[in-house]
């Protein structure tokens, strides 16, 4: 009689130890993500340091290296902040021949990825790889490859030039991580695939950079053998060293999101897309940021479809458990409730949907409209670097952000669409204030603060430091709101906030 329950016991062991490495790397991954804010806090003050350090730097060569390491740590973080460090690299740098090659060089890598290909491409036929140091040199490659591969559907050409580098490369530098990868390429195709993975861990890592890309590379090359798991596996871990080091402009989350979307983890998959839809509109990395709208939609497409799938069983099961009453004779009464609870679903799954399609058509209209406005402004920052000079755009970046009005007006259309939704909201809520403190509706239809704050609470936003981010407010002064509207109300315990979010 044991022996079945032991083998059973067995087998239930093993399907959970097997699950254990991939939930191990996802609950890491997802510390990691809900830590964000503090590794950005670290990333700035990193930044601000350099910052300061090429303020005070006394000659061009001082300031030259401050802006490379600025370069370093902005590449994947903000794209339009490393092209100007890159910018100020070219014009500070000396005779020194080292100087020079790591200035041209980030100069086309920062090119080719604000998809100026042919600019890039020009400059990297300029070089001259002559005496290069090791350390110009990896710059110089991951550069060449990148624009030669890019090239390579308009111009077939460019293959032989790609191939070249990266044997050059190999052979100037075998134990990078980066170059390994690179000529694994070559490889693959002959069908040393293991060879491949081997040389990759024999490669040396030496900043947490390496060991993020070491990962990303290594579930590149389980992808390209099919081995899902292992490649779920270094993906995961890639992503998580992105997420520590503040990396904005990464690959290896959006690798990870597309294959759990593929394996059917969809949930999981839409919540890492859009972590990385988020961070690739912070570094302004347009050819990331399109490729991740196009992912998400398709999500979201599958995540509708499996909720009409469960309303239609839901519908199914509630028309059955009905007949089972008629038939039993459990009648009209329960009918009744029945009746009285599905219709009161549907007005809030009615009221949830309103709410829903009007912010977000307010937030898409205000994502194109910023984005175009950022596109336009780049555009002048970058007539007046060409036509003006570095000085021109420095003091065009003095001058007050267009963030300032955006930010009025999009609290002006959030009035406007609660107000739609709502329009007696203000009159519930001066049902539960005391009679000398009633709250009136101010001018243009525009809300007060403190009808902001209550109107985010009505929303099912309750957390003070969330409803401060969205007013763009300190949590203190939410929290002083709060309490003071509470205090005046005829509810002035806990059940305030119940109150409000069942107007």
């Amino acid at each position: 009689m044991k022996k079945p329950c032991f083998i059973t016991l067995f087998i239930l062991w093993v399907l959970t130890s097997c699950s254990i490495p991939d939930q191990k790397y996802f609950s890491a991954l997802d510390r990691t993500i809900e830590l964000q804010e503090h590794y950005d806090m670290k990333f700035h003050h990193m930044k601000d340091s350099l910052s300061a350090l090429y303020g005070s730097a006394g000659n061009d060569s001082l300031r030259w290296e401050a802006a490379y390491g600025l370069q370093k740590i902005l590449s994947y973080h903000n794209i339009d902040s490393c092209h100007y460090y890159i910018m100020k690299m070219r014009s500070q740098q000396g005779v020194d021949t080292r100087q020079h090659y790591i200035s041209e060089s980030c100069y086309a890598n920062i090119l080719y990825k604000m998809d100026s290909l042919e600019t890039a491409l020009k400059i990297i036929r300029q070089i001259d790889t002559t005496d290069m140091p090791k350390e110009a040199l990896r710059l110089y490659c991951d550069a060449g490859y990148h624009i030669y591969n890019n090239l390579l559907p308009s111009q077939p050409n460019h293959i032989k030039a790609k191939m070249d580098i990266i044997n050059y490369w190999w052979k100037q530098d075998s134990t990078n991580i980066q170059c390994a990868f690179y000529h694994n390429e070559i490889l693959r195709e002959e069908g040393y695939s293991n060879e491949a993975i081997l040389k990759l861990r024999a490669c040396h890592l030496n900043s947490p950079n390496d060991t993020a890309r070491a990962n990303y590379f290594l579930a590149r090359e389980y992808m390209y053998r099919g081995d899902i798991e292992k490649a779920i596996q270094y993906f995961a871990i890639s992503a998580e060293c992105d997420m520590r080091m503040s990396v904005k402009a990464y690959n290896a989350l959006y690798q990870l999101a597309r294959i759990l979307f593929r394996e059917g983890d969809i949930e999981r998959a839409d919540r890492y897309m859009r972590m990385t839809l988020k961070d690739a509109y912070a570094a302004n990395f347009q050819s990331r940021y399109d490729d991740v709208i196009k992912s998400e939609l398709e999500i979201m497409n599958v995540l509708l479809e499996q909720q009409q799938q469960k309303k239609r069983a839901y519908f199914v099961t509630i028309i059955s458990i009905a007949l089972l009453l008629i038939v039993a004779v459990i009648s009209l009464a329960l009918q009744s409730i029945y009746s009285k609870r599905l219709n009161a679903s549907r007005e809030k799954l009615s009221e949830v949907s309103k709410i829903k399609d009007s912010f977000l058509a307010i937030y898409m209209e205000k994502c194109v409209d910023y984005l175009n406005k950022v596109d336009k402004y780049r555009s002048s920052l970058r007539h007046a670097v060409k036509h003006e000079g570095p000085d021109a755009a420095i003091a065009m970046l003095r001058h007050p952000s267009f963030a300032d009005g955006e930010f009025k007006g999009l609290l002006s259309d959030f009035d406007a669409a609660f107000l739609g939704i709502f329009p007696d909201f203000v009159d519930k809520v001066n049902e539960h204030m005391q009679p000398e403190h009633r709250l009136s509706m101010p001018s243009k239809g525009e809300l007060s603060n403190e009808l902001r704050v209550l109107a985010l609470i009505r929303m099912g936003i309750s957390k003070r430091s969330k409803i401060a981010k969205v007013l763009n407010m300190s949590v203190t002064t939410i929290y002083s709101y709060h309490c003071n509207l509470q205090k005046h109300s005829l509810h002035p315990d806990s059940s305030f906030d119940s109150v409000i979010s069942n107007l």
